[in-house]
């Protein structure tokens, strides 16, 4: 019960960092490589770690927001 409830509740977390990253996707100001490369590492290794543990919803809300975060790094 206490691994599906944590799952849930990463999950959550991904799923609301995500969305918010959006306004900066769309947004015509390039994010500081320093900040966006660094972040987007870092969750791609909590993916492995949560995938590891057994918490793919957490997984896969964390993977979007990574995503997210190379989308800015990559972003001209």
């Amino acid at each position: 019960m206490t691994h599906l409830i944590c799952d849930l509740v990463f999950m959550v977390g991904g799923f609301v960092f995500a969305p918010s990253l959006f306004f900066s996707i769309r947004d015509k100001v390039k994010m500081p490589t320093k900040t966006s490369l660094p972040t987007a590492i870092v969750l791609t290794a909590f993916v492995g770690g949560y995938i590891a543990l057994e918490l793919y919803l957490a997984a896969f809300a964390t993977s979007l927001t990574a995503i997210c975060w190379y989308i800015l790094f990559f972003k001209r």
